[in-house]
Formats: C-alpha cells, structure tokens, sequence
C-alpha cells in the first residue's frame, strides 16, 4: 500500500515538531537544520522550502511553545483564595514538574533552560508571560492565608515567592526529561517534600501544611490535562 502524501500544511507542522525536539536540546544555536531534517524525515532542501532560515523555524517553534504555555496556564485553573488554595497551587505546580517529558510543554521549559545558558532572549519573554498570568491568583491566595491566620512573619514579594517555585518545578521537571531520572531524589516523597519545602518558605503554618498533605491525593482529576498523549512524547536521550 503506498505511503500517505502529507499535504504542506501537514509537512510543516511535522517539520515543526522535529525541530521542536531539537531545538529543546540543542539550542538555536546548537541545533542544525541537517540534525531537524532527518529528525522530520525530509531533505534540507524541502525544510528550507517550507522556513527560508533556521530563525524563521525556531519563531515558529516558539510560537507553538507559547500557545502550550497558554494550555498548561489554564489547565492549573483558579485556587481558592485561602491557605489550603496557596497549598493546592503547589501541589499542582508539582504535580505538573512530575510529569518530566510527558508534561505538556516539557520542551519548551527545555528550551528556557537552554536560553538561560545562552543569551536569555526566550527565557526573558517565557518569564514575563508566566508571571504575568499566575501572580494575580498566588497573590490572591497568599493574602487570604495571611488574612485567615495560615501564614505569619514577614511576606516574600509575590513576584519573588513566584519565580522560586517555578524554579524548584523547572529543576524537578528537567530531571525526569530522560531515560532515567538525572538527579537522585528521594523519589517516595518529592512531590510531598517540594511541598513541604515551598510553604514553609512561603511561610505557611506548619500544622496548616501537614494537614494538607496528610489529606492530598497526589493525582487530582484535573492532572490528566497536564500531561501529553503518549503517542506525542517525544524520545528522549538515553543515559
């Protein structure tokens, strides 16, 4: 039976999702379009046909990586403004670094890894538009838990307390981007720990966190959306 023709369209989006796999561990810099058009079955020729450069490729790379941010923002949906809300946005945020390569937008946090080791253009604009679209529901929660007793002494800045736990996620998640884990946390009780240590630095109430935790369901019916179709994971590099 012959092999089904793609149509342009269909071509370039498999050209784009080769590249994206490349450009995650690679770089812009890094990355070769030799390397993206074997990846995406094609010639070099066919590839430069449907992207005129290398840039105009990773813009379009970039612009699916955006539009899967956007899908993992809404995903996370709005927590209750209250301690136990501040305590469920990090158990999501976990949940979600857990999922390693098969969280939705694994290579684009990939690819802001490897623009921080680089000139940090991608990171800077990946950065402001997380912020931009998760501090008003942390800040919303935090002030609740204040309010409600569940958190006491001095307040991080908001923009601050954000980035540190999406720091800490980044890492979890980078780790589980292998064949094996890359660094070797005590695997039992990560998602609980990351928890455990996120709040007392945010500066929850000790009791309010164990009575979370003792409560928690590791996997929530809406985690599923965090987390790509099988058939999409793309492979990872062996260890």
């Amino acid at each position: 039976m012959p092999a089904t023709r793609l149509s342009s369209a269909g071509r370039r989006a498999s050209i784009i999702a080769a590249a994206r796999a490349v450009f995650a561990r690679h770089g812009l810099e890094g990355a070769r379009t030799q390397q993206i058009a074997r990846a995406a079955g094609v010639s070099e020729a066919l590839l430069f046909r449907h992207f005129p450069t290398k840039t105009h490729l990773y813009r379009a790379v970039l612009r699916e990586v955006i539009t899967d941010q956007n899908i993992v923002m809404r995903s996370f949906g709005e927590a209750e403004a209250s301690s136990e809300g501040l305590l469920e946005i990090l158990r999501r945020t976990f949940s979600y670094a857990m999922a390693g390569m098969h969280a939705v937008n694994a290579e684009g946090l990939r690819m802001v890894v490897g623009s921080l080791a680089g000139d940090g253009g991608y990171a800077r604009l990946v950065y402001r538009r997380a912020l931009r679209m998760t501090l008003p529901n942390l800040e919303r929660a935090i002030e609740a838990a204040r309010a409600d007793g569940g958190i006491a002494g001095e307040t991080l800045s908001v923009t601050n307390a954000g980035a540190y736990v999406e720091h800490v996620s980044t890492m979890m998640m980078m780790a589980r981007c292998h064949d094996k884990v890359a660094i070797p946390y005590d695997e039992d009780r990560a998602l609980r720990d990351a928890i455990l240590f996120c709040a007392r630095g945010l500066g929850v109430d000790e009791g309010r966190i164990l009575k979370f935790l003792k409560q928690m369901k590791p996997n929530e019916p809406g985690d599923a959306s965090f987390v790509k179709p099988a058939a999409s994971v793309a492979p990872s590099n062996a260890d």
